[in-house]
């Protein structure tokens, strides 16, 4: 084993590294094509604290065939590196200078040898399936092989620190929001409309160039003079160009971007959508003064994310024909039509809808489910309708 590096009937598989310590334990950091890693890896185990075994949740289907779509569907992906655990009868490191607490070298992994994945089980699961499928030497396994995968090999296979590591990964890592993941997300067509043509337009006041569109939080604080978030701005934006219809998220993402790519008069319908929600008394009022958004914040419930969905649901409902065709003028005429409205906190405008009546001294408070917000999406429909002159067809019941 220590003359392995010129033992050529050995047969390992040899990987550059570069070894360093934390703590008590060594780590080798390292790359193999992705067709390699996959062999060298054993079967999936989840977590049986019974046997002290597994450090792996139970296999999500649906996350496992979103990270295979994405690496197929996607030439330059990126994935972070996966954790995984060997002992010294499967692998040996040889580095470049012995004694060092860093030093570059290489790993030998054994022929055969099935090294434990401690975090990325369903990364790995995915680029098996992706093997599996296209085993016959298309283009997609041609870039497999070529792509490589990072590994950061512990040199500790003791199934309680593989499962105490799992724990700490999961617990140190800091999942991002939906504002600053969907802004930064240019793949999607429908993210590139919302903040190339719509935040960051100088035709819409309400957003002033994309200054009073907060993007590091979902929800800005009571005292911020941004408006709302990204996610709210997006969410509103794609309910008024497909309404309620979908439940899925990937469903919702996937209507939203072939609605921008078809539909001609979409980016349009936005503009005027949100130029004419500017317009509302208390918002164009908002907009006059520097902290203005922050009255408007304490005055109304316009700042709302679910008075913002439910705006853009009645408009949709009492706009789009059957196909989510409307003209620009009706999309802005119909946000016109609630300026009599009164969105004002302790108004009874939303009691019943979106907003439950305080009890007992008690300020009235908005609802957050989705029923909620599309009752009050209803109520505004019929109302524009009214307004308008307009006839929609009554609600279907799910």
């Amino acid at each position: 084993m220590n003359d392995i590096r010129g033992n050529a009937l050995y047969g390992a598989t040899p990987l550059a590294g570069i070894s360093y310590k934390i703590g008590n334990r060594q780590f080798v950091i390292t790359v193999a094509p992705v067709t390699t890693y996959v062999g060298m890896v054993g079967e999936r185990e989840a977590w049986d604290p019974l046997t002290g075994t597994g450090t792996n949740r139970r296999e999500d289907k649906a996350h496992r065939q979103r990270i295979a779509a994405y690496v197929q569907d996607t030439e330059d992906y990126v994935l972070n590196s996966v954790v995984i655990y060997a002992d010294n009868e499967s692998v040996v490191f040889v580095p470049d200078h012995p004694g060092a607490p860093i030093s570059p070298g290489v790993l030998y992994v054994r022929p055969g040898a099935k090294l434990k994945v401690g975090d990325g089980g369903h990364r790995t699961s995915a680029f098996g399936e992706l093997i599996e499928a296209h085993q016959h030497g298309d283009e997609v396994l041609q870039r497999l092989q070529r792509n490589g995968q990072p590994m950061v090999v512990v040199l500790d296979d003791s199934p309680a620190s593989r499962a105490q590591d799992f724990v700490d990964l999961q617990r140190n890592a800091k999942p991002l929001n939906t504002s600053i993941a969907e802004s930064m997300d240019r793949r999607k067509a429908f993210n590139r409309v919302v903040l190339d043509e719509i935040v960051k337009s100088d035709a819409i006041p309400l957003f002033d160039g994309g200054k009073r569109v907060e993007f590091l939080v979902d929800s800005p604080g009571k005292l911020s003079t941004k408006i709302t978030g990204f996610k709210t701005v997006r969410y509103t934006s794609g309910t008024l160009l497909i309404g309620t219809g979908y439940r899925s998220a990937a469903k919702w993402n996937e209507a939203v971007d072939l609605r921008v790519t078809l539909d001609e008069h979409a980016t349009d319908k936005l503009i005027i959508f949100w130029r004419a929600f500017s317009q509302l008394p208390l918002v164009a009022k908002a907009l006059k003064s520097k902290t203005g958004i922050v009255g408007l914040r304490q005055e109304s419930w316009l700042t709302s994310s679910n008075l913002l969905y439910a705006i853009a649901a009645g408009v949709h409902r009492c706009t789009c024909d059957g196909e989510g065709k409307s003209t620009p003028t009706l999309v802005s005429d119909a946000v016109g039509a609630l300026d009599d409205l009164d969105f004002r906190r302790g108004a009874t405008t939303l009691q019943g809808t979106l907003v439950e009546k305080g009890i007992d001294g008690k300020a009235d408070r908005i609802l957050t489910g989705r029923e909620a917000w599309e009752g009050a999406a209803e109520l505004f429909a019929h109302h524009i309708a009214k307004r308008l002159g307009l006839a929609i067809a009554p609600k279907a019941v799910a």
